[in-house]
């Protein structure tokens, strides 16, 4: 296997990064607050987006309309939990910001880049530098209160600006990386190796992402303790056993011929 051949297999391997995540924040989602609600559902639906991802390479061999409607999920989702978390005095300007995101990303989708034909570099970029202003916002509030209250490293909102502010910043610099590239003229070989290559820093970032997003669902209580799950699942694993059939008849039922212990080979 050459290096190429590597990366995108690292490419691919990376891309599972919510699936592990989602399993974290689906063991809590009762006890999450209303305000990580949205990071669930936005853990969830990537989550969803990775199965629709290997589905659309196989069968359409098209899944740039997912780079669209991913920038749209993460931007909505993650503009939602800060709408809860950051002051209110604040929530004008970002109604207004996520209105404005929202036009361009349908102009993106239609008329720039096409939903179906390039990726969406301005709506990802505009998305992005919206977050991250909130993500620094977000923090500079959290470090001026974190004095008198708890550490930052056991606050989950403190998990979530990082992780925006770590995935964020990268995807903004390889967006428009990315559509310099498409349109330089290149020949078709050399835009799939550029663009795998600098597909791997943006992967490696989004997985760390998820795995800063895992480490804050971490932080918040089982919807279920281990111990009250334990007498249930002994319960059914006694009394309630599955029954496998062969030919018909239950395994437990079957009786297979043994050959003498001292015959002859």
């Amino acid at each position: 296997m050459d290096n190429w051949a590597t990366l995108h297999v690292l490419n691919r391997a990376l891309e599972a990064a919510p699936l592990g995540t989602f399993a974290c924040a689906w063991v809590r989602r009762h006890h999450l607050p209303p305000a990580f609600r949205a990071v669930y559902y936005y853990v969830g639906i990537e989550a969803l987006f990775y199965v629709l991802d290997m589905f659309s390479r196989l069968v359409f061999r098209n899944n740039v309309y997912l780079y669209h409607a991913d920038t749209v999920v993460l931007v909505c989702c993650l503009l939602g939990a800060y709408r809860r978390l950051l002051p209110q005095r604040l929530h004008r300007a970002m109604g207004a910001g996520l209105l404005l995101f929202l036009g361009v990303a349908l102009l993106d989708a239609a008329v720039l880049n096409g939903l179906f034909t390039d990726v969406n570099t301005y709506s990802q970029a505009f998305g992005c530098a919206l977050l991250l202003a909130l993500a620094i916002w977000h923090v500079l509030h959290l470090t001026r209160g974190s004095a008198q209250g708890s550490p930052l490293e056991k606050q989950p909102e403190f998990f979530l600006s990082t992780a925006v502010l770590v995935y964020c910043s990268s995807s903004v610099v390889s967006a428009v990386a990315l559509n310099i590239i498409y349109h330089a003229g290149y020949d078709v070989a050399t835009v799939i190796r550029l663009d795998t290559l600098l597909s791997v820093p943006d992967m490696l970032l989004m997985a760390t992402q998820m795995g800063l997003l895992a480490w804050m669902f971490q932080l918040f209580p089982l919807s279920v303790s281990p111990r009250r799950a334990l007498p249930h699942w002994l319960h059914y694993s006694r009394w309630h056993p599955r029954h496998y059939h062969l030919l018909g008849r239950s395994l437990p039922g079957l009786r297979l011929p043994r050959r003498p212990r001292w015959s002859a080979p």
